[in-house]
């Protein structure tokens, strides 16, 4: 069973530091493209795994994770059980709950359980556990989903993957509808229904995805907005931009340089700080925002 691999994975990275995802392969009788999967879902979980190249090379657990080859820390055993609760609540299923009671027992005789966490996954529950049930048994889904431009569509997709990203469920699949990889917001899905049609599974790992939106973003050309912020929102910017784009200024403010794609991606960002920020290039964009502004104040006029 995959989360019992998972577990092993991560048993096996804490005793032998480094292992080779060919030795893996051997260990769980997997191939190795499956155990590139696992590792990607490793990380994409929470758990700090850092591939190595080179005839040395391999897949090991980020320094700090352990405090020897013999037991893992309080802070591990937490780190684990918060990103396998995050997991149970959003999916519901057992078989997670006895991992985490697994990890207790490996480290503890005396499972270890904090109120303080409180994880909310509302509606996106429902969604999660059928997307879920159809990657395990290999099923086609149908969707309708609302896309970034507020367009609702109907989709059926061959669905790869769920993963947790800055707080927010996506799953990935292919889509039928676009014919290609696609990343699909899970609080964005109004509806799933099951089918009875079964897919092969295509041969992509997560990576792919990337690499899509790699030759997406290749097909168009960017143009640069040079924003200056407020002193107050040092915070939200070092938060939203790159080190490399922020430069600070002797009276506090902050100028931003950043490259986008479309007119409505920028305003639709910069929009989202309010009075707070100020855009110094280019005109155009100063135009279409004032423009969007007399618009949205127009809703307000009797």
């Amino acid at each position: 069973m995959k989360i019992d691999r998972l577990l092993g994975i991560i048993v096996l990275l804490i005793h032998r530091k480094k292992m080779k995802a060919a030795d893996l392969s051997r260990y769980f009788e997997v191939s190795e493209r499956t155990i590139y999967r696992d590792i990607d879902s490793l990380n994409r979980a929470g758990f700090p795994i850092l591939s190595l190249p080179g005839q040395e090379g391999g897949y090991e657990l980020m320094d700090g994770f352990r405090l020897d080859k013999s037991h893992l820390t309080l802070e591990d055993l937490f780190s684990i059980t918060w990103s396998l609760k995050s997991m149970e609540q959003a999916t519901g299923f057992e078989d997670i709950s006895k991992l985490i009671s697994k990890i207790n027992k490996f480290i503890d005789s005396t499972p270890i359980e904090d109120p303080k966490i409180q994880l909310h996954f509302s509606n996106a529950k429902n969604h999660i556990q059928t997307i879920y049930k159809a990657i395990q048994h290999s099923k086609v889904i149908e969707i309708r989903y609302i896309d970034h431009k507020g367009k609702e569509t109907k989709r059926a997709i061959e669905p790869m993957g769920i993963y947790l990203s800055d707080s927010n469920w996506y799953t990935w699949a292919y889509c039928l509808l676009r014919d290609e990889l696609r990343v699909f917001k899970i609080t964005r899905i109004i509806e799933v229904n099951d089918t009875i049609r079964s897919f092969n599974r295509r041969p992509f790992v997560m990576e792919d995805i990337d690499a899509n939106r790699e030759k997406s973003v290749k097909n168009r050309t960017p143009f640069t907005v040079h924003l200056q912020f407020k002193s107050r929102m040092r915070a939200k910017v070092l938060d939203d931009f790159r080190e490399k784009e922020i430069t600070s200024n002797q009276d506090g403010t902050l100028n931003v340089v950043r490259d986008f794609y479309t007119m409505d991606q920028a305003i639709s960002q910069i929009l989202s700080y309010g009075n707070q920020v100020r855009i110094i290039y280019p005109k155009e964009l100063i135009t279409k925002l004032v423009e969007y502004v007399e618009q949205i104040k127009g809703l307000y006029k009797k």
